[in-house]
């Protein structure tokens, strides 16, 4: 019986096999069971339900063919999705902070590291076990006081690089969503990938995304890549919440003052010619970049010039 499944559901498209809650089979008989979230909803996917129908009587096997809607219910209340065209802007340093500044305001978070090629979270949160899994065969998020994350890098070899197509890329992406034994959360924070390529497209198309985060640097360069980004969002309707800068300044020890090291001004330049919301400014300090080696975020969120400022940036976002 399972290796009969695992050849129906390779025989589904991408979209279809995204919609899988469930599939029995007993005797020549099979039920199928896909996601909803709503009645309405269902009936738009009815397409899908015949596609199902159709791919299982090519096989000839079954006596009767059950397949229904079930309706799911929303396991995230609201998605953040952090973004940036460019890489190397600290859009993941990001994700994680802003994640530990809404839970230590007592809300549910969950962490979805979707940069498939080159996931951090893991280190930025020093973890490095393989998440288990539970008898339903959902993945088990791991935990970091309290934080619920999950990465790619905690399922694959990092050593060994990913060559992987668009339709693995997607597969892969909404097992992290789906297939995850997930906490009822008020907020999953997302890291996105850099670019605007497949992973995101799949988000976009799949999750209903409340927030996007966009994350720049001071210099023209960041600021004609993030441009990108903030249109792919535009076009696909998804409201975006805020800039925020980062690298912004550096305050030295001996004279006290804010040094812009890569220039100034480029989030309110963003935010004024988007007509979007300025988050909020993260300074260049070593505390961040210790975190980040050390795998610890808590050592920011003990400092209290640093932690008030993430925490205002969820203030902002989420007021």
């Amino acid at each position: 019986a399972t290796k009969m499944k695992e050849q129906i559901i390779e025989s589904f498209s991408n979209d279809l096999k995204a919609l899988i809650e469930n599939i029995i089979i007993k005797e020549k008989k099979i039920f199928v069971t896909l996601k909803a979230k709503t009645p309405k909803e269902a009936k738009e996917l009815q397409g899908y339900k015949t596609e199902c129908e159709e791919k299982i009587a090519k096989f000839k096997v079954f006596n009767e063919v059950n397949v229904t809607f079930t309706l799911i219910r929303k396991k995230f209340s609201k998605v953040i999705a952090i973004s940036s065209c460019k890489g190397g802007v600290g859009k993941s340093t990001l994700s994680v902070n802003l994640s530990m500044s809404l839970k230590k305001k007592g809300l549910k978070v969950g962490l979805l590291d979707a940069d498939i090629y080159g996931p951090s979270i893991p280190k930025l949160l020093g973890l490095s076990e393989k998440p288990e899994v539970n008898a339903d065969k959902k993945i088990l998020p791991l935990h970091f006081n309290g934080l619920e994350a999950i990465s790619i890098g905690l399922l694959i070899n990092q050593d060994k690089p990913l060559i992987w197509r668009g339709p693995m890329l997607q597969s892969a992406i909404m097992q992290l969503v789906n297939d995850v034994a997930w906490s009822n959360l008020d907020y999953l924070v997302i890291d996105m990938p850099p670019g605007t390529g497949d992973t995101h497209l799949t988000l976009m198309q799949k999750l209903e995304i409340n927030h996007v985060v966009v994350v720049t640097t001071p210099q023209d360069i960041s600021l004609a890549d993030t441009r990108k980004g903030i249109n792919m969002f535009k076009k696909f309707n998804i409201p975006i919440s805020g800039v925020v800068e980062n690298m912004s300044y550096f305050i030295c020890n001996n004279c006290d003052e804010k040094h812009y090291m890569y220039g100034k001004g480029g989030g309110e330049k963003l935010s004024e010619e988007f007509n979007i919301k300025l988050l909020g400014k993260i300074p260049f300090d070593t505390l961040i970049s210790d975190s980040s080696d050390r795998g610890n975020p808590n050592l920011i969120h003990e400092n209290e010039d640093l932690s008030s400022i993430y925490d205002n940036i969820i203030d902002n976002l989420i007021n």
